[in-house]
């Protein structure tokens, strides 16, 4: 990101509360037709990125070069060109206006892409430039991946002259419901969020053994189902928990690994979760708290394995628990717990996550200053913080809207064109032919596709890809619809993870002055049981809270007592050192606990025990004759 100062600093703090501005109004206020709230809010998007994020890292970083200037009132003009010819649009549909319209849809097309490529690199101009000679030259490609070619004036007809190309599905989420929830988010973080939830992990267990690793985790779980975002937790996060971790004798490799995990984990823990779970509430048409309540279990199970192993490495370690509890007054649980009570009230009540969200923020902005009055019996002063919390909230909400924007944007032209030339159902009906013979063979594979999509792209993005490729192949050879969407989710999520590109690893890494390499294995270490979890829940919807009370609490139970196996397997102790035999039994019995069938899981149950019992015997002393 630029450091710019001056007029530059000034045009983009403006543009910024303009942005907030624009997405309350539309959102809570007086709702747009969809493509011009689209066009309106991608006007504001690109033109900020092109002024914030240079073209190639380290380079005019102090100032906005006159080719950014002209990008960034090319792509203005290009979005807000859609709002002139909206009725066009709507009622005739891929029929050009004028040749100002051609040349605005390529300038568009490239501009995005550029701008996809600033904010996530590489991944989508790469991915945007392979489909468009896809759909131009389709006669050239063999086999079933030969289809009729597609003019030059169809394909950018499709794109921007029609409501479902680069004004589609993912530019909507962007431009409404992921907008609303970044402000959200700025602001429980601009209230102290990071802060309160901290100072709770220390009161629930900070004198337990490993006490500064497990604060970590409960933080990070709070902080990050409300970020939705694994950078993003690391770093709010990141920087209080993993000095402390330090501290207490956790190694800088360790620290790292702890603060990754607990991090990603935070996407898929309920009742918010992250960004990702809602654009999966829109393509799957199910309520939100559906898919949270399916979603349960599961993140319960990776915290399960996360706190686990924490405390058999600190046990191991001989890493003890901190010595004080802060104290953290009334006021701050209100701040943070009150507006999450009120978007809960409003999901329940059966509002749009949008309406909760908005209500939600605006209550947040009430319920600090009144907090702040308590505390400080200051009107002025408490007038002027909450001032100041609107303002920075308008800088970090944009700034999160602008990443965000720039992922679905980019994504929305790969997945219109994908679309345009059938990509999807042809790439469907080869998995679909391959799990003919094997559903697990087929799952195994969609784990690699999006485990490789997501290196160096962030959940959300990940995620867009893999439904949009994966999930119908599954879905198709029998998998729930919900589960299938999750089962792409998790892998999205855990590719953060996943060497040799591990965006959270590589964030604390960096905080932990750490080897990422070594961080990013332990990391998968500690992980290894929720790499088995949406395997099993594709076979087993119970684990997903669906059939009888009976069937879920055997399978609730089941998968707990695997993914303790596995965490003492990987570990490699209890108590003492646990010895190889001993943890490949664990290993075999944690898995068969985590299969769906009975015969399995008890004799996993069995071998896993037995290891238990083994490692756990001590060794009688030997009595001199």
């Amino acid at each position: 990101m630029r450091k710019l100062t001056g007029f530059w600093d000034k045009f983009v703090k403006v543009l910024s509360v303009a942005l907030i501005l624009f997405q309350m109004y539309t959102i809570g206020v007086r709702q747009f037709s969809d493509i011009i709230q689209r066009s309106v809010h991608l006007a504001f998007v690109l033109t900020l990125v092109f002024i914030l994020k240079p073209m190639r890292k380290g380079k005019c970083l102090d100032h906005v070069p006159w080719y950014d200037i002209l990008f960034a009132v090319l792509s203005a003009a290009c979005c807000i060109y859609v709002t002139m010819i909206y009725s066009t649009i709507v009622y005739q549909p891929l029929q050009w206006v004028s040749s100002v319209d051609k040349l605005f849809a390529v300038v568009l097309v490239v501009l995005i892409l550029e701008a996809s490529r600033r904010s996530v690199g590489w991944t989508f101009p790469i991915l945007g430039i392979a489909f468009l000679i896809y759909a131009y030259f389709g006669e050239i490609f063999p086999g079933m991946w030969r289809h009729q070619n597609f003019s030059f004036n169809k394909i950018f007809q499709n794109l921007y002259h029609n409501g479902t190309g680069i004004w589609g599905t993912m530019l909507g989420l962007s431009a409404v419901m992921l907008a609303m929830f970044s402000i959200f988010s700025a602001i429980l973080a601009g209230t102290g969020g990071a802060e309160t939830f901290i100072k709770m992990g220390q009161r629930i267990a900070g004198k337990s053994t490993g006490g500064s690793g497990k604060i970590a985790v409960i933080a990070s779980s709070l902080f990050g189902m409300i970020s939705g975002s694994a950078m993003g937790n690391v770093v709010a996060t990141g920087v209080f928990t993993i000095p402390a971790m330090k501290r207490a004798g956790y190694s800088s490799e360790w620290a790292a690994t702890i603060e990754a995990v607990s991090s990603t984990g935070g996407q898929i823990l309920p009742p918010i979760m992250g960004a990702a779970a809602f654009i999966m509430a829109q393509l799957i048409g199910e309520n939100y708290l559906t898919i949270a309540k399916a979603a349960l279990v599961p993140a319960i199970l990776f915290y399960i394995s996360a706190f686990i192993a924490i405390h058999l490495v600190s046990s191991r370690d001989k890493i003890r628990g901190e010595n004080e509890k802060p104290d953290i007054r009334v006021t701050e649980y209100v701040v943070v717990l009150v507006p999450l009570a009120v978007f809960m009230f409003y999901l329940l009540r059966g509002y749009t996550v949008t309406m909760g969200a908005f209500w939600a923020t605006l209550l947040a902005l009430l319920t600090y200053a009144v907090c702040f009055i308590i505390d400080t019996k200051d009107l002025k002063t408490a007038l002027t913080s909450t001032g100041k919390i609107c303002f920075s909230t308008c800088i970090k909400g944009s700034s999160s809207i602008v990443e965000m924007c720039g992922i679905l944007a980019g994504s929305q032209i790969v997945i219109a064109l994908i679309s345009l030339t059938g990509f999807a159902t042809k790439l469907s009906s080869m998995i679909v032919a391959l799990g003919e013979n094997s559903v697990f063979l087929c799952l195994v594979c969609s784990m690699f596709v999006c485990i490789l999509l997501g290196m160096g792209l962030p959940t959300t993005a990940a995620y867009v890809l893999g439904a949009s490729v994966l999930s119908p192949a599954l879905i198709t050879l029998g998998v729930p619809p919900l589960a299938a969407h999750l089962f792409v989710m998790y892998y999205a999520c855990l590719s953060a993870l996943t060497p040799p590109v591990c965006v959270a690893v590589f964030m604390a890494s960096g905080l932990a002055k750490s080897n990422w390499f070594k961080t990013g294995c332990l990391s998968c270490m500690v992980a290894l049981p929720i790499f088995v979890i949406p395997f099993t829940f594709c076979y087993n919807p119970a684990l997903l809270l669906e059939g009888s009370a009976s069937q879920i609490i055997i399978a609730v139970i089941t998968a707990a007592l695997g993914v303790v196996f596995i965490d003492i397997c990987t570990v490699g102790y209890l108590r003492d050192k646990v010895n190889m035999a001993a943890r490949l039994m664990l290993l075999g019995g944690g898995i068969l606990l985590l299969l769906p069938q009975y015969l399995p899981s008890l004799i996993g149950f069995v071998v896993g025990s037995l290891a238990v019992f083994f490692a756990l015997k001590k060794r009688r002393p030997t009595v001199n004759q």
